[in-house]
């Protein structure tokens, strides 16, 4: 594997630090507070496309693939990690699949996703412990051409501003097998029966729009459904193959912000004489936060990589995020440790980086990988 950016990289790298230091920095921390989701900002990353990076350019995207697009995520991620996790969810929990397996009346939207003129909100099905199969929530009832669906979907992010939900259901009466029943849902704002509640007083990637999805004998028509009645958990898992390598990207941005806002206090702040970088316990904190850093980014870009060359990609991704949510836990913890009393203030950026790194590690440990068993 080469390890240098391409020269296309490169401006895409520069192009993201400019639009975090200019943009995203600036409103970081007001919107953390609020807990509101900025929708011109994203509008801004559509426009720059952001939203359309990974895609090939006869589908409206810029080419750049997935390998591209982690570096783009975890740069951003680094300024505000909600951010990149609105942007994580429209690109793979939303887009991806419906580019997968999209068709008719759901891959008439695939364009509009691509070029960010619709922000898609998404949460994928989890394996609570570790146990078989995943855990869908909702129930799709079929009712004459459509289905009726009934339910709650949990902790959906960009819910409270989303145009296009994808979820998972069960659906009533089909095959005697649970995964013949499972299948995906492309679902438009607004409809009748759809309730958005927004989820308030979180601890970390609070201006990510999270909300609750509630559905009370929603009907939606047939050509909503992605792929086949049958193939819901398929796509769920392959999703979420993907997906894993973007969180772990996430997860390394934070770290890499965390590291970065570390050790500028480190070489400013002076005890007995001298700069507490050059203290010999600060010094290997930095270090082994630096390590985290790299190495969470070089796994997620292996995968990435893996994907966009159409080579096994389920594992490494796996991995990826196994480490860097750890490694973003670790190195936020130090970097509060590093800042003293001010870590633990709001006024300074770490302790958030702190709290959107458990929310990340809290995602991890709710997804237990199961392997190929």
């Amino acid at each position: 594997m080469r390890f240098e950016l391409t020269e296309e990289q490169e401006m895409i790298c520069d192009v993201v630090r400019d639009f975090v230091a200019r943009e995203v920095e600036t409103k970081a921390e007001q919107l953390d507070e609020a807990e509101a989701f900025d929708r011109e900002l994203f509008d801004r990353m559509a426009a720059l496309g952001f939203t359309g990076l990974p895609w090939p350019e006869s589908d409206g995207g810029a080419g750049g693939g997935f390998a591209s697009y982690v570096l783009l995520l975890e740069q951003l991620s680094g300024g505000c990690a909600s951010l990149g996790a609105s942007l994580w969810t429209h690109v793979q929990l939303v887009t991806r699949p419906v580019y997968r397996f999209g068709q008719n009346g759901t891959a008439k939207h695939l364009r509009a996703l691509i070029e960010g003129r619709k922000l898609g909100g998404g949460a994928l099905p989890l394996r609570p412990g570790g146990i078989s199969p995943l855990d869908f929530t909702l129930t799709a009832k079929p009712e004459g051409d459509g289905y009726v669906l009934d339910g709650t979907q949990e902790f959906v992010f960009n819910g409270k501003e989303a145009d296009l939900f994808l979820v998972y259901a069960n659906v009533e009466g089909k095959g005697e097998e649970e995964s013949e029943r499972t299948a995906a849902f492309l679902v438009e704002r607004g409809m009748t029966g759809l309730q958005v509640q927004p989820v308030t007083q979180a601890l970390g990637l609070r201006s990510s729009g999270m909300a609750h999805l509630a559905f009370d004998r929603c009907r939606i028509s047939g050509s909503q459904l992605i792929g086949s009645v049958g193939q819901g958990a398929a796509i769920a898992e392959e999703t979420w193959a993907s997906a894993r390598y973007g969180l772990a990207t996430l997860a390394a941005g934070i770290a890499q912000g965390a590291l970065k806002a570390s050790l500028a206090y480190a070489k400013e702040r002076m005890q007995f004489g001298k700069p507490i970088a050059r203290h010999q316990a600060v010094a290997f904190m930095l270090a082994e936060m630096c390590a985290a850093a790299e190495a969470s980014s070089l796994l997620a870009r292996q995968a990435a990589w893996n994907e966009d060359k159409g080579l096994a990609y389920a594992e490494p991704s796996a991995r990826a995020l196994a480490f860097a949510a750890d490694a973003a836990m670790s190195s936020t913890t130090n970097a509060v440790q590093i800042l003293g009393g001010y870590g633990y203030m709001k006024e300074y950026r770490v302790e958030r980086y702190m709290r959107d790194a458990k929310a990340v590690h809290m995602i991890k440990g709710m997804d237990v990988w199961a392997g190929s068993g």
